[in-house]
């Protein structure tokens, strides 16, 4: 155990070596190192006052900020466990969530104050804090008067790497959203997989722009360049227009974006009136991705690499990321090798590993897996089995070690006898039909199959695709028993806070029109 790696240490050791460089940019205010700490101990003192304790849980709601980050690190430091909440979810989802986290005090960006009273209608005893604008929520405290009036000084509390840091409530993709446990040893180890294949250089400058309640704001990137004593511009949620203006204005070096939103930059029609010469790299995920996503990224964006990794919540995320663009060119639809620190083995369903090559379920075992789900004990011995993460997740490792996804276990599909990776529709159709935006498949109860393959997609603006064109153009890709029996055209697909689609509210769509 070193029980140096807490979050609360890598700003405070940050501020001792680099005390005059700026740490973080938000809009027009600046912080260097040494101010950031600062502002962590105010804000650790405010949680203090607050009556919070080591262990006690408080949470987050509102889009990326200064205060966001400030609060995040804060509590570290006091030995309390953060909770990032989505701001995308309805009232009572967010209820259910701040009552199942046990949450003593809950921070509330001004804009989300409406929300907040609705979902605490039948809660009590939350001390409730708000910040960026002004206070109109009934009994809550103005943060910037606690922040101001707050002592600068450190609280001193010792907090080791094994102690609880953050609670990550997972997207619910496939049910009721579950707490997932982050020791500050994690993440810190997350972090040292982007110092060993993304090690920062001295003119290094990230990016912040996907959300922080989300593994990708909060932990990609961020800490690693914190640790290097380099500048985040954050950004309080993502546009493309935006992200390029901040690119040029300044000269950001590193960005995480995930493949969706990637896709919108370089689709955006003013990108190129920006200029962007120094971003250098840019780490990306996806379950899905073609080598001509990856050839145009690197090359419309000029970029030095292209980083395509694989990870989840519950691996603090990282588990595997290509290291030079050209893996990813040259192995269409990898993720790369596992982190040097980790353990990765594909098994069966008798938990046996398989032969290289061969599909099945992708298990984890390392420092930066996580402790459990909170108040799951049932679920953590299914998903944490002698040390290894079940991720839920089939794959296969090819001769050369390099990691693949194939789909979600729970989104195989099972038709007439066969199994039918819903990802692998998904691929087959948008690259037989370049008029597509976007395309989810699921399995669908039907009499005869057992499940029908069933296609979502989404037209792109002035294109036209039509269900029987669509089919034909797939055949050349996917075997008959793997094409869609039914294709549904929508505006848009459902998705959670991170950007992934909704599964089950497309299955819930067909079955409602069934009746």
């Amino acid at each position: 155990m070193i029980d140096g790696l807490t979050m609360s240490n890598v700003v405070k050791r940050a501020a001792a070596l680099f005390p005059t460089n700026t740490a973080v940019i938000f809009g027009e205010r600046e912080y260097s190192y040494s101010e950031y700490n600062q502002r962590v101990n105010r804000a650790a003192n405010v949680l203090k006052g607050l009556g919070v304790n080591f262990g006690d849980h408080v949470a987050i709601l509102g889009r990326n900020s200064v205060e966001y980050l400030e609060v995040c690190h804060a509590a570290g430091r006091v030995g309390a466990v953060f909770g990032a909440l989505n701001w995308r979810l309805s009232s009572s989802e967010l209820s259910f969530i701040i009552a199942d986290g046990d949450f003593k005090v809950l921070f509330v960006e001004a804009g989300f104050q409406s929300v907040v009273a609705e979902a605490l209608a039948d809660l009590h005893n939350i001390s409730l804090v708000v910040f960026g604008g002004d206070l109109t929520l009934d009994g809550a405290q103005d943060y910037v008067a606690l922040h101001d009036a707050a002592a600068s000084s450190d609280p001193c509390v010792v907090v080791s790497s094994s102690d609880d840091a953050m609670i990550m409530y997972t997207s619910g993709t496939t049910g009721q959203p579950k707490g997932a446990i982050l020791t500050h040893g994690n993440i810190c180890w997350d972090a040292v997989g982007y110092l060993t294949y993304m090690a920062p250089k001295p003119y290094d400058c990230a990016l912040v722009s996907m959300p922080m309640f989300h593994v990708s704001g909060m932990h990609i990137v961020t800490t690693s360049m914190l640790v290097r004593g380099r500048p985040l511009v954050i950004m309080p949620q993502f546009d493309p227009e935006q992200a390029c203006r901040l690119i040029q204005k300044h000269r950001v070096t590193i960005a995480c974006i995930l493949v969706t939103p990637l896709q919108l930059l370089l689709d955006c029609p003013g990108r190129k009136q920006f200029d962007l010469s120094s971003l250098r790299r840019v780490i990306t995920a996806a379950a899905k991705y073609t080598t001509k996503f990856g050839v145009r990224a690197k090359a419309e964006l000029g970029l030095e690499r292209l980083h395509m990794a694989y990870g989840l919540t519950e691996a603090a995320p990282l588990v595997s990321i290509t290291e030079e663009s050209g893996q990813m060119l040259a192995k269409e639809n990898t993720l790369g090798r596992p982190v040097w620190y980790l353990d990765v083995r594909i098994v069966d369903d008798n938990g046996q590993e398989v032969a290289v090559g061969e599909q099945g379920e992708i298990l984890v075992r390392g420092p930066n897996v996580f402790k459990g789900y909170y108040k799951r004990d049932e679920m953590n011995a299914e998903v944490r089995q002698n040390g290894w993460l079940h991720t839920g997740d089939i794959g296969y490792l090819d001769s050369e070690g390099y990691l693949f996804f194939v789909d979600r276990k729970k989104d195989i599909i099972k038709s007439g006898g066969e199994n039918v990776s819903s990802l692998e529709v998904e691929i087959a159709i948008l690259r037989a039909n370049p008029e597509l935006a976007e395309a989810a498949v699921v399995g669908i109860a039907h009499e005869r199959w057992g499940e029908a393959v069933n296609a979502f997609v989404v037209i792109k603006s002035g294109q036209s695709c039509e269900t029987d064109q669509l089919i034909s153009r797939t055949r050349e890709y996917l075997a008959g028993y793997k094409l869609p029996k039914s294709v549904h055209f929508r505006d848009n697909l459902p998705k959670n806070g991170s950007g992934k689609v909704l599964k089950r509210q497309l299955r819930e769509s067909v079955a409602q029109n069934e009746k």
